[in-house]
């Protein structure tokens, strides 16, 4: 057998054993993909699409992703208190990010300790417009639900490259940039919370805010037992209540 047909069937033998090889590990991976484990320890899991794109992102506090909105994900830095939390991400299939579930708890500098559990559902390109929440600080506490109206003509995106700039800002564009969010926001494009059903401080409470986000009404009973219902007018001032106050 000359030298140039040796060479033929041996590459031919090399192909067929390595499209064997290929089909094998397929079969392998098909057979793993369906596997069972008892304990898996990860610093981040991500449950992907049929896109390959991640829908749930399971982490610990350094890996949980950055707020992602049109592709690009910020900072975890840009979003306020973000990088102090683990927890779940989910995303839709634009690979926007559209809630999570967060929480952390640890011990202040000063002696005291600070804890948050966080979970909300975000509005198209837009940021949350329902959450259960729990804050405590140390020094005040409150749990309860909480409701914004936001935009539809306006998307997150601005807000979240206005904070990715501040990150790097001096001192003067600093200050720049918080005309710029003060002036967006008196334009609505934040949204404003409509509603708080739950506690603070031991007073338990309903409150109602109009298309500005002034609070209208309020029925709380406080720390001390007193059932109180309240109307304010557009400055804070309380017009009508009952029971009435004394005298």
């Amino acid at each position: 057998m000359d030298l140039e047909r040796r060479v033929t069937l041996l590459s031919v033998a090399n192909a067929l054993s390595t499209v064997l090889l290929i089909l094998l590990a397929a079969c392998v991976w098909s057979e793993r993909s369906h596997a069972r484990v008892s304990v898996l320890d990860a610093e981040r899991v991500n449950i992907v699409g049929t896109n390959g794109q991640p829908v749930l992102a399971l982490s610990n506090r350094p890996r949980l992703p950055g707020p992602t909105m049109n592709g690009t994900e910020y900072p975890a830095a840009v979003a306020d208190g973000r990088d102090l939390v683990s927890g779940m991400i989910f995303f839709n299939e634009e690979g926007d990010e559209v809630g999570g579930l967060i929480f952390n708890g640890f011990p202040r500098d000063d002696g005291g300790h600070a804890a948050i559990a966080h979970l909300s559902f975000d509005q198209w390109k837009q940021n949350q417009v329902l959450a259960l929440q729990c804050n405590d600080n140390g020094r005040t506490r409150g749990a309860g639900l909480n409701v914004w109206d936001r935009p539809t003509d306006v998307g997150m995106s601005g807000q979240l490259e206005r904070n990715l700039r501040m990150l790097s800002a001096s001192d003067e564009e600093r200050a720049a940039l918080r005309d710029e969010a003060a002036a967006a926001r008196e334009r609505g494009e934040y949204g404003v919370q409509r509603l708080f059903v739950g506690s603070r401080d031991q007073a338990a409470q309903v409150q109602l805010h109009d298309t500005a986000g002034r609070l209208r009404a309020q029925l709380y009973v406080d720390a001390n037992d007193v059932p109180r219902l309240e109307f304010l007018d557009e400055s804070g001032t309380v017009v009508a209540a009952y029971p009435e106050a004394e005298e």
